[in-house]
This record gives C-alpha cells, sequence and structure tokens, in this order.
C-alpha cells in the first residue's frame, strides 16, 4: 500500500467516525439529559455536571399520577407482549408463506406473491380506517387482540422467506422425501433450521417495527393501563410545559430492548440482508 494510498484511508475512516458520532449525538444528548436534574438540561455540555438517577424514578412512577395502579412497567409489559406475539406468529407464518409460494407449485402461486408484494406498497394511512372499522366491530379496541392480529404476517416477511428459500439446494428436500418425510417435517426440520440468517433479520426488523408502533396504537387505545411505552412516552409532555429529564429517562428505558437485540443477532443480520440481492 502506497502513501497515497494510506492517506486516503485515513481520511476516510476519519469521515466515518465524524458521521458516527454526528449520528450519535440525539442519543447522547438524550442519555445525558436523562442523567441530569431539570436546572442543568438546557446546558450545551454532554457530560452532565451533577449524576441523578431522579428523573428515572420519577418516570417510572409518574404514570401514578392518574391511575395508582399504572407504572411505567406496565407500558413496558404492553409493548414487550405486543412486541413478542408479532415477531414470532411473523417469523412462523411469513416463513410457512415463503416456503410454500418460494419451493412448491399450485395454481396461483404468482397471484398470493404478487399479492402479498402489493401489501408493501401501500401506506397503513390507506388501510387504517377499514382496519379501525373491523377492529371496532370485533370489539378489539383497547385489547391486545386489537394491537397483535393486524400485524401477524407481514409482505416484508413473506418476500424475504421466498427469497431465500428459493437458495435453497433442491436435493434437500428431494433427499428428506425419500425417507419419507412430509411437507411440515420437511418445513419444520430441514427448511427452518437452515434459515438462521433470515429469521434473525426478519427478528429484528419485525420486533424493531412492534415495539416503536405508535400510529395504530394511539387510534385503537383509550385506556391508560392499555398503552404501549412509545404511547405512553407524550404523558411527559403538556400543553406549555415538556418535563425533558422525565421524557429523556422514558426514551432511554424505551431503546434498550430493540439495541439488545440487535447486538444478539447482529452476526446474521448484514448475510439475511444480502439474500435478495444476490438471488435478485
Amino acid at each position: 500500500m502506497d502513501k497515497a494510498q494510506v492517506v486516503k484511508k485515513v481520511l476516510v475512516n476519519i469521515a466515518l467516525i465524524g458521521i458516527g458520532v454526528f449520528m450519535l449525538l440525539p442519543l447522547l444528548w438524550t442519555l445525558s439529559t436523562s442523567l441530569t436534574n431539570d436546572s442543568i438540561i438546557t446546558s450545551s455540555s454532554l457530560i452532565p455536571k451533577n449524576l441523578t438517577l431522579d428523573n428515572y424514578i420519577k418516570s417510572w412512577n409518574f404514570p401514578r399520577v392518574f391511575n395508582k395502579s399504572v407504572t411505567m412497567g406496565t407500558f413496558f409489559k404492553n409493548s414487550l407482549v405486543t412486541t413478542v406475539i408479532i415477531t414470532i406468529s411473523g417469523l412462523l407464518f411469513d416463513s410457512m408463506a415463503g416456503y410454500v409460494i418460494g419451493r412448491k407449485e399450485f395454481p396461483g402461486r404468482k397471484l398470493f406473491f404478487y399479492l402479498a408484494l402489493s401489501t408493501l406498497m401501500i401506506p397503513i394511512y390507506v388501510t387504517v380506517v377499514p382496519m379501525f372499522i373491523i377492529v371496532r366491530s370485533l370489539h378489539w379496541t383497547n385489547t391486545y387482540a386489537g394491537l397483535i392480529v393486524p400485524f401477524l404476517s407481514s409482505g416484508l416477511g413473506i418476500y424475504m422467506f421466498k427469497q431465500y428459500f428459493e437458495t435453497l439446494p433442491i436435493e434437500l428436500e428431494e433427499v428428506a422425501k425419500i425417507d419419507g418425510a412430509s411437507n411440515f417435517r420437511i418445513y419444520f426440520t430441514v427448511m427452518l433450521p437452515l434459515s438462521k440468517p433470515a429469521l434473525a433479520t426478519m427478528a429484528i426488523l419485525k420486533s424493531m417495527w412492534a415495539w416503536n408502533q405508535f400510529f395504530w396504537p394511539l387510534i385503537i387505545i383509550s385506556e391508560l393501563k392499555m398503552k404501549t411505552l412509545q404511547l405512553a412516552l407524550t404523558m411527559f409532555r403538556g400543553l406549555n410545559v415538556t418535563q425533558w429529564g422525565l421524557l429523556s429517562a422514558g426514551m432511554t428505558i424505551a431503546i434498550l430492548p430493540p439495541i439488545i437485540i440487535f447486538i444478539a443477532l447482529q452476526k446474521y443480520y448484514l448475510s439475511g440482508l444480502t439474500v435478495g440481492a444476490v438471488k435478485g
């Protein structure tokens, strides 16, 4: 490597580090604000002068002002239950649909795939009114069913799993069929264990989307005890005053689960994302 290449590499690394630090500034500001007291929140320094956890304690107990039986833990539980069920059901149903569409021949196969694909192009704002009418007619407002059922499967998941299953050798299925395995057994014991990159990628995307949902819960949830964590954060904003310390502490709590999930599954993430690109 000559001198010019070394200089170029150093400049690129400096630029990337600068961009990374710039992108992390909002997160660092939020963390700094959550660890300081109200009197110095407006300080331009990212390093708190007086570290305190008071904002986390006050933020956790703040909902008791409206209902003594409710804390931030209630909202955390609602978000966690919703996210876990949507993620697991998405992985199961999307992978099953992707396997059938990607590996089986049947009439209307392409039609089913294009219908699933078309859902990616329709914004939720277009479908939200009929979805709300259906949920309300089923008496699912202010329930877990209303938060979860409309999102048990997704077109993105079906598309990704179809692309991934098409990359697996067909000989795997043929050998299993010779051994007398049924389609369900082939799917659960052969195909699914080989789909870890696709499963991990969808688990990250699906869980982050479900955890950060705001618009749909805002529409169907009105009872305090059923609010999700993202929805509950709006309680710290008043008409005239925003409690930045409490809001920052709540936001810091809210971003921890997605970060943990991403770190745990990141080694599969990139390989899962490139499946569709390689297949074309």
